[in-house]
Parts: structure tokens; C-alpha cells; sequence
């Protein structure tokens, strides 16, 4: 990718908006985006293509692909632009959600996971009018009334047989929002579906199969934000549950936590999966420490689409550079801060002071947020740019504390808001 020089930035932003008070619908929420958007980027060491090839390839097998990256490194956007392309959508029926907006992401569990997947392309399938035969349906139907129980409203158990469709993705909804929101029932449902898993495999299958002769394409689900579960249980899905997450016969995408790849089992993981992406962070400096032009140029480039760069000063700019660590998300945490600070005190610009301001309040989290036994680990990581124990890294990885760049080979380092907290 060539970056593009500081005039080059400024010219883009003729159009973009000229009041400090307006950036905020620009950089909230900043992601997902899609390739077709304004303020989308592009960057270097981007999986992307090859994950697009992989899809477009005539496969004996279905893909099950883990897709993985910093939490805020722009895998949402990626893989938005990745749905845009004519050749994805020529080929495939696309399934997109998210287990944060459809499932409990505190308490997930294997089965709830394995629901949704049938779950969301049936329901998907349903609005788009797809005929589905009668037999699916039904078996569909004397599947629900075997989970159907008191937790369930009698006016979706009883639907009329000229309706089925709309009253088994009813069912479908109305089973996914009690999987998230109701614990009492939720243990009652997975207990049911539990002793019968095989059989929502099967069914799954039987909707998959159904879809792709009524669509006459391939089916691919993408299943977003996995990377925000806690570590154990992400592990115990990805490690334990590998193979119920390989049965579903359609393409499927996982958004998997980066920090499983340190995992003294990422191995077994990595070989139940067909293929494995990283989307690096941007890195804005090298190995040795010193400035990487290229990255940091991108950074502007992500903020000068989103704001003219006469609201913000050069040298509270590059500070806020500097502060994200190149992930897009804490950048935009960081300018929405910063505005805030300078709004406040009636400002027409955000100064370096305001940004030092977003940066302690960075800083505080993770002072709330780490252990004393922590400090040493990420200062040897600091001081030496690699890591001695991956799998003990891990957490702190989880958790932001340690970043991941890659320029020719993977190197690491602390988020930037906590160095002065190690010179202490």
C-alpha cells in the first residue's frame, strides 16, 4: 500500500466536517464498515484477499475459517468489505451476526453457539421468501415441539400449518432471545437441546442443504465478536468444542480472541480448522523503536476522514497516534475524549493537553486492571520487544496490556498508555 504524504491527507478533507462539535457522528461507532465506505482505510498485511481467494476456490469440503486480531484492530471492517465483493455475493448465501447482539457473550456456551447457526440462516432464509418444502419444515416443527416447554409463548407453539415458516423462525427468535436474556430458562433449553445435539446438527445441515438448492449458492456464516468472550471460555469453545464448530456443512467465519493463538493448545485448534488469519495491528513504530512513516501516516488517514485536521494540532495528533497503539478503536476512544476536554472549556480545537488527558484516563483502566506480578512481565516485554512465555502472555494480551505488530516478522510490546507506569 503507498501511504499517502501529509497534503495528500489534508486535500481529502476539503468536504469533511469544519466543527469540533460535529466529529462525533464520524467517530461513533466507527466499525463495522465496508469497503464501499468513505472513512474505510486500507492497510498493510491485510488477509483479506487471501481469505477471499480461499472462499472462491472450489473446495471439496466446507471452510472453517478463524479469523483473528487485537479487539478494535478492524476485523468487523475487514470482513464487511469482504461481504461487498460481487464474487462473494455471486457465489454465496452471506449470514452475518453478531454472538454479542444475539447471545449472552458473559455466559456463552457451545450449544448456545451451535443454535444460532442454524438458527440465523433459517431465519435469514424466511426473509428473503425462500420456499422451503414442506418435509424440512415440518421436521423442523416436530423438532421445536420436542424443546417447547411452559418458557415458551403457547401462541408460537400453535401456529397454523399455512404460516410454518414464519412461526418456526418465530420460534428460532424468540429461542435466541432467551437464550440471551433469561438464565433460568436458558439452562432449561440447553439441558433439552444438549442430550439432543446431534440432532441440531442435523437439522442445521438439513437447513443448509435446503438453502443452497433454493438460492442455488453456497452458504457462509460469519459469526462476529467471539473475540470479546472471556479467555477460559473462548478456550473451552474453540479447544473442547472443535468439533461440533466443524459439523455445520456450510463456509463458516470465526472471529477467534488473538490471544488463543498462545495457547499451549492453539495447535489442536489450529489443525481441526481448515485455515487461520491474523489481522495485524498497524504498526506505527519499528522493533528497534523508532518511527514507522507508513503507519503513522495511515493513522492520520484514518482520523483526517472522519474530521478536518485544523481541528485537532499537529502535535496533539501525533500524540494520540502515538497513545492508540495502532488500533483503530482506542484511536477513536481517544479523539471523542480529547473532544470532550476541549468542548468543555469552550475550545475550537483539541490541544495536546486534552489528549494527555484521554491517554491518563487509559492509563487508569489498566492501572485498575493489572496485578503487581504483571509489571514485571511487560516490562521485560517493553525492553525487549518479544515474549519468553506465550501462553502466561496470553491474558495480558486478552486484555490489551500487550500488542502484536508485524513489519517483516511478528514482534511485540506494551499499549503505549502504560509505560509510564513501568518507569515508576
Amino acid at each position: 500500500m503507498i501511504s499517502k504524504t501529509d497534503m495528500e491527507i489534508l486535500a481529502m478533507m476539503e468536504a469533511k466536517v469544519g466543527k469540533l462539535e460535529d466529529i462525533y457522528k464520524n467517530f461513533d461507532p466507527p466499525m463495522p464498515l465496508d469497503g464501499t465506505s468513505e472513512f474505510y482505510v486500507n492497510r498493510i498485511h491485510n488477509p483479506l484477499d487471501s481469505i477471499r481467494k480461499s472462499l472462491m476456490r472450489r473446495n471439496r469440503i466446507p471452510l472453517s475459517i478463524l479469523f483473528s486480531g487485537h479487539r478494535g484492530s478492524g476485523k468487523s471492517t475487514e470482513l464487511n468489505k469482504l461481504m461487498t465483493y460481487s464474487d462473494i455475493q455471486s457465489k454465496y448465501f452471506i449470514v452475518y451476526y453478531s454472538v454479542k447482539e444475539t447471545l449472552d457473550i458473559v455466559g456463552l456456551d457451545y450449544i448456545d453457539l451451535l443454535i444460532s447457526i442454524g438458527a440465523q440462516i433459517f431465519i435469514k432464509a424466511s426473509k428473503l421468501y425462500l420456499n422451503m418444502r414442506d418435509s424440512l419444515l415440518e421436521e423442523l416443527d416436530r423438532w421445536r415441539n420436542k424443546i417447547v416447554g411452559n418458557e415458551f409463548d403457547k401462541d408460537l407453539v400453535n401456529g397454523s400449518k399455512s404460516n410454518l415458516t414464519a412461526n418456526i423462525a418465530k420460534f428460532f427468535n424468540q429461542l435466541l432471545l432467551k437464550l440471551k436474556l433469561e438464565y433460568t430458562n436458558r439452562t432449561k433449553i440447553r439441558q433439552k437441546i444438549e442430550m439432543r445435539s446431534s440432532e441440531i446438527i442435523e437439522l442445521t445441515n438439513m437447513i443448509i442443504a435446503e438453502v443452497k438448492l433454493m438460492s442455488n449458492k453456497e452458504v457462509l456464516v460469519v459469526i462476529d465478536d467471539l473475540d470479546k468472550l472471556d479467555l477460559n471460555i473462548a478456550e473451552d469453545i474453540f479447544y473442547r468444542r472443535q468439533i461440533t464448530l466443524t459439523q455445520p456443512s456450510c463456509n463458516i467465519i470465526y472471529i477467534m480472541p488473538l490471544a488463543l493463538h498462545y495457547s499451549s493448545n492453539f495447535g489442536q485448534i489450529n489443525q481441526a480448522f481448515t485455515n487461520s488469519y491474523v489481522l495485524p495491528n498497524i504498526a506505527i513504530k519499528h522493533k528497534d523503536h523508532s518511527p514507522n512513516i507508513e503507519g503513522i501516516n495511515l493513522m492520520k488517514e484514518f482520523v483526517a476522514k472522519r474530521m478536518s485536521l485544523d481541528l485537532i494540532d499537529e502535535d496533539a495528533l501525533e500524540h494520540a497516534i502515538t497513545i492508540s497503539g495502532g488500533l483503530f478503536r482506542e484511536m477513536v476512544n481517544i479523539i471523542n475524549t480529547a473532544a470532550d476536554e476541549s468542548i468543555s472549556r469552550d475550545d475550537e480545537k483539541i490541544r495536546l493537553d486534552d489528549v494527555k488527558g484521554a491517554e491518563s484516563e487509559i492509563r487508569n483502566e489498566f492501572r485498575r486492571m493489572l496485578r503487581s506480578k504483571d509489571y514485571d512481565a511487560l516490562k521485560k516485554i517493553h525492553e525487549s520487544c518479544d515474549i519468553e512465555d506465550a501462553e502466561t502472555c496470553s491474558e495480558l494480551m486478552h486484555n490489551l496490556s500487550v500488542l502484536e505488530y508485524r513489519n517483516d516478522e511478528n514482534w511485540y510490546d506494551v499499549h503505549p498508555a502504560i509505560v509510564p507506569l513501568l518507569e515508576k
